[in-house]
């Protein structure tokens, strides 16, 4: 009966050492992981042999004129001049954060351009921003493009596409990305990006 006693408890602290030991290594793997997961790519780092490639697709629609107009007048009283240029049908953003390129295609692309008449600094600049429109059937397809799109914008602190400041925000079923030529202009994309998230067509009749 005393060596059954033993053997028993010689099997109870073999299984306890074994589980603890494999507790460890559960949680050194999950602290590995976590670090991988944390190791944000650069610029340069993309595309590599894990890249992968989401596709979004944004279609011409009835655009929000209300807003272009305000944003318009706004620039107009600002001293900026605003053009609609020629788009084309596809832009691209990397995505740092999961190593990903996301391609936006289709016929609901819109750009425009905005320089100011007045030079600023020291090296009398005239700021400039462009606009990219990207267009969505509804609400809820433009929101988890956005998500996707914005997670890319942000990652690896905003320097994942260049060293060009950008912005994006969203409006009903359009998205609209700000950037500029000089990071010395970042106040006016973001004074002007916040004044298209926050536009209510309600709130201007």
């Amino acid at each position: 009966m005393k060596n059954n006693l033993i053997v028993f408890i010689t099997l109870l602290t073999l299984m306890g050492c074994s589980q603890a030991e494999q507790n460890r290594d559960n949680k050194n793997q999950t602290e590995e992981n976590v670090q991988d997961k944390a190791k944000n790519l650069s610029f340069d780092d993309i595309p590599n042999e894990k890249t992968t490639y989401e596709v979004i697709e944004a279609k011409s629609i009835d655009e929000n004129d209300a807003l272009l107009v305000a944003l318009e007048t706004q620039l107009l009283k600002d001293q900026f001049e605003f053009v609609e240029k020629e788009s084309g049908t596809s832009w691209s953003e990397n995505d740092c954060t999961n190593n990903k390129i996301i391609q936006v295609k289709g016929d609901g692309i819109r750009s425009y351009r905005a320089v100011s008449k007045v030079k600023v600094g020291e090296d009398q600049k005239r700021p400039d921003f462009s606009l990219l429109v990207f267009a969505f059937e509804d609400e809820k397809l433009a929101e988890k493009n956005f998500i996707s799109l914005e997670t890319a914008v942000k990652s690896d602190h905003g320097f994942c596409n260049g060293k060009s400041p950008e912005v994006i925000v969203r409006n009903g079923n359009e998205v609209f990305y700000f950037t500029s030529s000089k990071e010395i202009f970042r106040p006016y994309i973001d004074q002007y990006s916040s004044f298209v998230q926050d536009y209510k067509v309600e709130e201007n009749n």
